[in-house]
């Protein structure tokens, strides 16, 4: 397998794909740009997700759930989103995208921050859902992008793979 410039994590939920991005990253003492997705309960009960800023730490709402079904918010995509990714492009070290799914389609400004991440030189590495849809395959066919499926069985061997994608792909200081 040939290391690429960008990686993305896909697998069933709460496989640990999220987990082993951040406990890779622990050995590495760089300013990350780009977000992360954060799940906010009310109770046990999950109310909304929230994207993150993983170098402000600002935050704001992507989706709110309804009776049926989720209420999305473009906005916080096209701010809190949008710059997180481009900030991460200017950092010139490494972009997290945890995580890319459905509730950003129509998110224009957003996936466009994304295509200008993965057109940039910073190496980008994130979480993709398996969810079939234009935004996600469009990712998933570029040349430069690879995919690893994360199962119960290969946990440990894809975190080595990270590890040693991650001492590739970051600056040594």
């Amino acid at each position: 397998m040939s290391l690429k410039e960008n990686l993305f994590l896909t697998g069933p939920k709460h496989v640990g794909k999220s987990t082993i991005i951040f406990s890779a990253l622990r050995k590495y003492p760089i300013d990350l740009g780009g977000f992360r997705v954060d799940k906010v309960f009310q109770g046990r009960r999950l109310r909304a997700f929230r994207i993150v800023d993983l170098k402000t730490c600002s935050s704001a709402e992507i989706s709110t759930a309804r009776k049926g079904g989720w209420d999305i918010h473009i906005e916080a995509f096209e701010t809190v989103g949008a710059e997180a990714v481009r900030r991460g492009i200017r950092s010139r070290a490494l972009i997290v995208m945890d995580e890319l799914g459905r509730f950003e389609i129509p998110a224009h400004g957003f996936r466009q921050a994304v295509a200008e991440a993965l057109d940039s030189s910073v190496p980008v590495i994130g979480v993709l859902k398996e969810d079939d849809n234009p935004f996600l395959n469009e990712i998933r066919s570029r040349e430069d992008i690879e995919v690893l499926k994360v199962t119960k069985e290969n946990r440990d061997e894809i975190k080595r793979y990270v590890e040693a994608w991650l001492s590739r792909v970051l600056p040594q200081k």
